[in-house]
């Protein structure tokens, strides 16, 4: 049976400088007891640094099937995808890889058809990870919704529940996780580049994380090479970002660049997962449901 959320969404909870809204651990558990099956969707490149434990938390202990989609995996090489789906089963995870930029969603099409009663299921995902994307697809021109929620400005306006097949229905939710797992992933997903207080700092730590990963990666890019405030000072160059007055390359606006190009994937990088998996996470135990392939 479908359950129907009810009622008004708390205040405003954006981030000051940032549309983007910030779900609260109460509505969290809201949608998550309202659904049979919990996504969580998380970037294939570094999907460690933005799982949010509270939710895998909340799911398993109230019974829901939850499910981590590593989405954006045509940007990682399938060998690496293969081992990241690998690592999560072993500690305990259903784990399914996606591409939401190249229409690739046939496991998680299949998870929401493989029911044989009606069944709920809600998307939760970090800024930037391409939840809209995926639900848009989903919900492509043949969708109804079946109730909407006045709520508070953000990704999204309210909590929606749209039916997607027969039987099968997919609650939007009105916000982003939080970031608890990776600082630098927190400073860079939360607010538009614009708007980061020190962009600089923060391309210079991205860079270095790049290059150690995948070296040459930004090179690659941009044409460029050397030590990263040279790197940033060519990229102003080449573009015409100068200063007026100083005739200075204004590095600020190279180092919003070079964040815009790794969270839009013309930056080529990538982590790998723990190379050998010995026991399952001691904090949430063991999710029952397995999954393994990727389409």
């Amino acid at each position: 049976m479908v359950t129907i959320m009810t009622g008004l969404l708390p205040r405003d909870r954006r981030l000051r400088g940032s549309s983007i809204r910030i779900l609260s651990k109460r509505e969290i558990i809201d949608i998550v007891l309202s659904s049979d099956i919990v996504f969580e969707i998380l970037d294939a490149r570094v999907p460690e640094y933005l799982r949010n434990r509270f939710l895998e938390r909340i799911s398993i202990n109230n019974g829901k099937r939850l499910v981590l989609v590593l989405n954006k995996a045509d940007l990682v090489p399938r060998g690496i995808m293969a081992d990241w789906i690998e690592y999560y089963n072993s500690t305990g995870f259903e784990c399914i890889a996606v591409s939401a930029s190249t229409g690739r969603l046939g496991d998680l099409r299949r998870i929401l058809r493989e029911s044989d009663r009606d069944v709920t299921a809600s998307f939760f995902g970090a800024p930037k990870v391409g939840k809209s994307s995926i639900i848009n697809m989903l919900k492509g021109r043949g969708s109804a919704s079946v109730s909407r929620y006045p709520g508070t400005p953000g990704y999204t306006r309210g909590v929606q529940m749209h039916r997607i097949y027969e039987g099968v229905y997919i609650i939007d939710t009105p916000g982003a996780l939080p970031i608890d797992g990776d600082r630098l992933e927190m400073i860079i997903r939360l607010r538009p580049p614009e708007k980061i207080e020190n962009p600089v700092s923060a391309a210079i730590e991205l860079m270095e994380r790049i290059e150690n990963a995948v070296p040459g990666s930004i090179g690659m890019v941009y044409g460029v090479q050397g030590d990263f405030i040279s790197i940033l000072e060519m990229i102003a160059r080449k573009r015409g970002w100068i200063l007026r007055g100083s005739g200075e390359p204004n590095i600020e606006e190279a180092a919003r660049e070079i964040i815009r190009g790794y969270l839009d994937g013309r930056i080529r990088f990538y982590t790998e997962p723990p190379a050998s998996p010995s026991r399952k996470h001691p904090s949430l135990g063991n999710n029952p449901s397995q999954g393994t392939r990727h389409t």
